[in-house]
Protein backbone atom coordinates (compact mmCIF):
# COMPACT_ATOMS: atom_id res chain seq x y z
CA UNK A 1 0.00 0.00 0.00
CA UNK A 2 1.01 3.52 -0.77
CA UNK A 3 1.68 6.07 1.81
CA UNK A 4 -0.33 9.64 2.71
CA UNK A 5 0.37 12.70 4.24
CA UNK A 6 -2.30 15.82 5.32
CA UNK A 7 -2.20 18.82 6.53
CA UNK A 8 -4.95 21.80 7.04
CA UNK A 9 -4.28 25.44 8.18
CA UNK A 10 -6.65 28.36 8.43
CA UNK A 11 -4.46 30.56 6.22
CA UNK A 12 -3.57 33.96 7.06
CA UNK A 13 -6.94 35.51 6.48
CA UNK A 14 -9.43 33.59 7.96
CA UNK A 15 -10.59 33.79 11.60
CA UNK A 16 -11.76 29.83 11.76
CA UNK A 17 -10.71 26.38 8.82
CA UNK A 18 -14.24 25.33 7.90
CA UNK A 19 -11.45 22.31 5.77
CA UNK A 20 -11.61 19.24 6.66
CA UNK A 21 -10.33 15.89 5.38
CA UNK A 22 -10.16 11.86 5.65
CA UNK A 23 -6.82 9.60 5.20
CA UNK A 24 -7.53 6.54 6.08
CA UNK A 25 -5.61 3.20 5.17
CA UNK A 26 -7.07 -0.50 5.53
CA UNK A 27 -6.16 -3.80 4.47
CA UNK A 28 -9.18 -3.21 1.36
CA UNK A 29 -6.93 0.06 0.69
CA UNK A 30 -6.59 4.21 0.83
CA UNK A 31 -9.67 6.41 0.74
CA UNK A 32 -9.07 10.55 0.93
CA UNK A 33 -10.88 13.30 0.72
CA UNK A 34 -11.14 17.38 1.21
CA UNK A 35 -14.33 19.14 2.13
CA UNK A 36 -14.20 22.72 1.65
CA UNK A 37 -17.05 24.94 3.59
CA UNK A 38 -18.83 26.63 0.63
CA UNK A 39 -18.16 29.80 0.77
CA UNK A 40 -17.24 30.83 4.29
CA UNK A 41 -20.67 31.02 4.64
CA UNK A 42 -21.81 30.23 8.98
CA UNK A 43 -22.03 26.93 9.68
CA UNK A 44 -19.46 25.21 6.51
CA UNK A 45 -17.66 23.99 8.97
CA UNK A 46 -20.76 21.72 9.94
CA UNK A 47 -21.24 20.94 6.29
CA UNK A 48 -17.59 20.13 5.96
CA UNK A 49 -17.17 17.73 8.77
CA UNK A 50 -20.09 15.63 8.08
CA UNK A 51 -19.43 15.43 4.49
CA UNK A 52 -16.05 13.73 5.47
CA UNK A 53 -17.37 11.92 8.54
CA UNK A 54 -20.31 10.50 6.27
CA UNK A 55 -18.11 9.34 3.45
CA UNK A 56 -15.45 7.64 5.78
CA UNK A 57 -18.26 5.46 7.39
CA UNK A 58 -20.28 4.70 3.88
CA UNK A 59 -17.39 4.00 1.65
CA UNK A 60 -17.48 -0.02 0.74
CA UNK A 61 -13.15 -0.11 -0.32
CA UNK A 62 -14.26 -4.63 -0.11
CA UNK A 63 -16.59 -3.37 -3.06
CA UNK A 64 -15.54 -5.30 -6.57
CA UNK A 65 -16.64 -2.09 -8.18
CA UNK A 66 -14.61 0.94 -6.23
CA UNK A 67 -15.29 3.61 -8.56
CA UNK A 68 -19.12 2.66 -7.82
CA UNK A 69 -19.13 2.21 -4.66
CA UNK A 70 -17.14 5.97 -4.15
CA UNK A 71 -19.57 7.50 -5.89
CA UNK A 72 -22.44 6.16 -3.72
CA UNK A 73 -20.50 7.10 -0.98
CA UNK A 74 -20.69 10.40 -1.99
CA UNK A 75 -24.18 10.88 -2.83
CA UNK A 76 -25.01 9.77 0.30
CA UNK A 77 -22.92 12.32 2.16
CA UNK A 78 -25.43 14.90 0.68
CA UNK A 79 -28.15 13.22 3.46
CA UNK A 80 -25.71 13.34 5.92
CA UNK A 81 -25.02 16.99 5.53
CA UNK A 82 -28.22 17.77 4.73
CA UNK A 83 -29.45 16.06 8.35
CA UNK A 84 -26.34 17.49 10.10
CA UNK A 85 -27.23 21.29 8.95
CA UNK A 86 -30.81 20.94 9.37
CA UNK A 87 -30.56 20.68 13.14
CA UNK A 88 -28.35 23.63 13.38
CA UNK A 89 -28.56 26.94 13.08
CA UNK A 90 -26.98 27.28 9.42
CA UNK A 91 -29.54 24.83 7.09
CA UNK A 92 -28.32 26.35 4.42
CA UNK A 93 -25.00 25.92 4.70
CA UNK A 94 -22.69 23.37 2.47
CA UNK A 95 -19.41 21.95 1.50
CA UNK A 96 -17.24 20.99 -1.59
CA UNK A 97 -15.91 17.35 -1.06
CA UNK A 98 -13.30 15.54 -3.57
CA UNK A 99 -12.59 12.02 -3.00
CA UNK A 100 -9.71 9.25 -4.12
CA UNK A 101 -10.17 5.59 -3.40
CA UNK A 102 -7.36 3.40 -3.84
CA UNK A 103 -7.03 -0.20 -3.99
CA UNK A 104 -3.55 -2.15 -5.43
CA UNK A 105 -2.88 0.05 -8.76
CA UNK A 106 -6.84 1.00 -9.28
CA UNK A 107 -7.59 4.95 -8.35
CA UNK A 108 -11.30 6.20 -8.28
CA UNK A 109 -12.06 10.34 -7.96
CA UNK A 110 -15.17 11.49 -7.32
CA UNK A 111 -15.71 15.73 -7.52
CA UNK A 112 -18.57 17.85 -6.37
CA UNK A 113 -17.51 21.81 -6.37
CA UNK A 114 -13.51 23.15 -6.79
CA UNK A 115 -11.77 21.41 -4.77
CA UNK A 116 -9.66 19.82 -6.72
CA UNK A 117 -7.41 16.08 -7.42
CA UNK A 118 -4.22 16.57 -9.35
CA UNK A 119 -2.58 13.32 -10.67
CA UNK A 120 1.62 13.62 -10.51
CA UNK A 121 3.17 11.53 -12.67
CA UNK A 122 7.36 12.11 -13.68
CA UNK A 123 7.07 15.67 -12.64
CA UNK A 124 4.47 16.63 -14.40
CA UNK A 125 0.68 17.06 -12.32
CA UNK A 126 -2.60 17.05 -14.69
CA UNK A 127 -5.83 18.08 -12.95
CA UNK A 128 -8.05 15.23 -12.87
CA UNK A 129 -11.61 16.83 -11.66
CA UNK A 130 -13.45 19.33 -13.52
CA UNK A 131 -14.30 22.70 -11.48
CA UNK A 132 -17.73 23.15 -10.95
CA UNK A 133 -18.06 26.78 -11.31
CA UNK A 134 -20.84 29.28 -11.84
CA UNK A 135 -20.19 32.40 -13.28
CA UNK A 136 -20.42 34.77 -10.39
CA UNK A 137 -16.92 34.87 -8.32
CA UNK A 138 -16.19 32.19 -5.70
CA UNK A 139 -19.57 30.14 -6.60
CA UNK A 140 -20.41 26.71 -7.23
CA UNK A 141 -22.61 24.73 -9.11
CA UNK A 142 -22.69 21.52 -7.21
CA UNK A 143 -21.97 20.70 -3.83
CA UNK A 144 -22.69 18.94 -0.58
CA UNK A 145 -25.88 20.13 0.94
CA UNK A 146 -27.61 20.27 -1.78
CA UNK A 147 -31.50 19.78 -1.09
CA UNK A 148 -32.14 18.89 -5.17
CA UNK A 149 -29.89 15.85 -4.83
CA UNK A 150 -26.48 15.42 -6.15
CA UNK A 151 -24.66 13.95 -9.27
CA UNK A 152 -20.81 13.65 -8.79
CA UNK A 153 -18.51 13.54 -11.30
CA UNK A 154 -16.43 10.39 -11.54
CA UNK A 155 -13.09 9.17 -12.78
CA UNK A 156 -11.10 6.41 -13.22
CA UNK A 157 -7.53 6.07 -13.41
CA UNK A 158 -4.62 3.28 -13.51
CA UNK A 159 -1.58 4.47 -11.23
CA UNK A 160 1.87 3.28 -11.79
CA UNK A 161 4.72 3.27 -9.78
CA UNK A 162 6.02 6.35 -7.71
CA UNK A 163 2.42 8.37 -9.00
CA UNK A 164 1.25 10.95 -6.34
CA UNK A 165 -2.29 11.93 -5.80
CA UNK A 166 -3.16 15.21 -4.83
CA UNK A 167 -6.62 16.18 -2.95
CA UNK A 168 -6.53 19.96 -1.68
CA UNK A 169 -8.97 22.88 -1.59
CA UNK A 170 -9.20 25.88 -3.17
CA UNK A 171 -6.52 27.66 -0.71
CA UNK A 172 -3.80 26.00 -2.19
CA UNK A 173 -5.12 26.52 -6.09
CA UNK A 174 -5.49 30.23 -5.83
CA UNK A 175 -1.98 31.13 -5.23
CA UNK A 176 0.27 27.50 -6.03
CA UNK A 177 0.38 26.88 -9.56
CA UNK A 178 0.14 22.80 -11.25
CA UNK A 179 3.89 22.62 -12.03
CA UNK A 180 4.62 23.75 -8.47
CA UNK A 181 2.42 21.02 -6.92
CA UNK A 182 4.10 18.79 -8.98
CA UNK A 183 7.82 19.61 -7.52
CA UNK A 184 6.59 19.83 -4.31
CA UNK A 185 4.73 16.70 -4.33
CA UNK A 186 7.97 14.42 -4.86
CA UNK A 187 8.93 14.15 -1.27
CA UNK A 188 7.38 11.65 1.42
CA UNK A 189 3.69 12.54 1.68
CA UNK A 190 3.60 14.80 4.96
CA UNK A 191 6.82 16.50 3.95
CA UNK A 192 5.09 17.30 1.02
CA UNK A 193 2.11 18.29 2.04
CA UNK A 194 3.42 20.60 4.58
CA UNK A 195 5.33 22.27 1.68
CA UNK A 196 2.05 22.98 -0.48
CA UNK A 197 0.46 25.01 2.72
CA UNK A 198 3.42 26.84 3.64
CA UNK A 199 3.93 27.93 0.04
CA UNK A 200 -0.30 29.04 -0.13
CA UNK A 201 0.62 30.85 3.59
CA UNK A 202 3.60 32.47 1.78
CA UNK A 203 1.91 34.07 -0.88
CA UNK A 204 -0.83 35.43 1.01
CA UNK A 205 -3.06 32.55 2.44
CA UNK A 206 -6.42 33.91 1.70
CA UNK A 207 -8.38 31.16 2.17
CA UNK A 208 -8.48 27.64 4.41
CA UNK A 209 -5.56 25.51 2.68
CA UNK A 210 -5.99 21.44 2.98
CA UNK A 211 -3.39 18.93 1.29
CA UNK A 212 -3.88 15.56 0.98
CA UNK A 213 -1.05 13.37 -0.57
CA UNK A 214 -0.98 9.91 -1.48
CA UNK A 215 2.26 7.83 -2.56
CA UNK A 216 1.92 5.21 -4.84
CA UNK A 217 3.95 2.26 -4.03
CA UNK A 218 7.10 1.52 -6.00
CA UNK A 219 6.78 -1.01 -8.39
CA UNK A 220 7.08 -5.49 -7.58
CA UNK A 221 9.59 -6.00 -9.77
CA UNK A 222 11.90 -3.12 -8.01
CA UNK A 223 10.51 -4.19 -4.36
CA UNK A 224 11.92 -7.55 -5.28
CA UNK A 225 14.79 -6.27 -6.06
CA UNK A 226 15.58 -4.64 -3.12
CA UNK A 227 14.61 -7.61 -1.04
CA UNK A 228 17.12 -9.47 -2.99
CA UNK A 229 19.90 -7.08 -2.35
CA UNK A 230 19.00 -6.78 1.13
CA UNK A 231 19.21 -10.91 1.47
CA UNK A 232 22.76 -11.08 0.06
CA UNK A 233 24.06 -8.15 2.05
CA UNK A 234 23.04 -10.28 4.51
CA UNK A 235 24.26 -13.49 3.63
CA UNK A 236 27.89 -11.71 3.01
CA UNK A 237 27.57 -10.02 6.75
CA UNK A 238 27.06 -13.17 8.12
CA UNK A 239 29.58 -15.12 5.85
CA UNK A 240 32.75 -12.39 6.95
CA UNK A 241 31.74 -12.64 11.05
CA UNK A 242 31.99 -16.38 10.92
CA UNK A 243 35.62 -16.45 9.11
CA UNK A 244 38.22 -16.32 12.32
CA UNK A 245 40.67 -13.46 12.07
CA UNK A 246 44.33 -14.18 13.44
CA UNK A 247 45.82 -11.00 15.65
CA UNK A 248 49.29 -9.78 14.55
CA UNK A 249 52.11 -12.26 15.89
CA UNK A 250 49.64 -14.92 16.61
CA UNK A 251 50.60 -18.53 15.93
CA UNK A 252 49.36 -20.09 13.01
CA UNK A 253 47.15 -22.86 13.39
CA UNK A 254 48.85 -26.29 13.13
CA UNK A 255 48.11 -27.71 9.63
CA UNK A 256 47.95 -31.71 9.04
CA UNK A 257 51.05 -33.33 7.26
CA UNK A 258 50.35 -37.20 5.81
CA UNK A 259 53.33 -39.10 7.72
CA UNK A 260 56.45 -39.64 6.54
CA UNK A 261 57.03 -42.86 4.74
CA UNK A 262 59.72 -45.38 6.45
CA UNK A 263 62.95 -45.92 4.31
CA UNK A 264 63.37 -49.27 2.60
CA UNK A 265 66.86 -51.19 3.93
CA UNK A 266 68.58 -53.74 2.65
CA UNK A 267 69.26 -56.79 3.78
CA UNK A 268 73.29 -57.59 3.83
Amino acid sequence: MGDVGAVSHRGRVREDNEDRYVARTTRAGTLIAVADGVGGEAGGELASAAAVNALASAFDGRARDIAGALATAVRGTNDAVLRTTGASPSPSAASTLVAAAVRGRQLAVANLGDSRAYLVRRGVARQITTDHRGEVANSITRFVGDPRGVAPDVFVEALRARDRVVLCSDGLTRHVEPSEIAALSAGPPERAARALVDLANARGGQDNVTVVVYAAPASGARAIWVMLVALVAIAVTALVTSTPVLAPGSPAPPTATPDASPTPTTSP
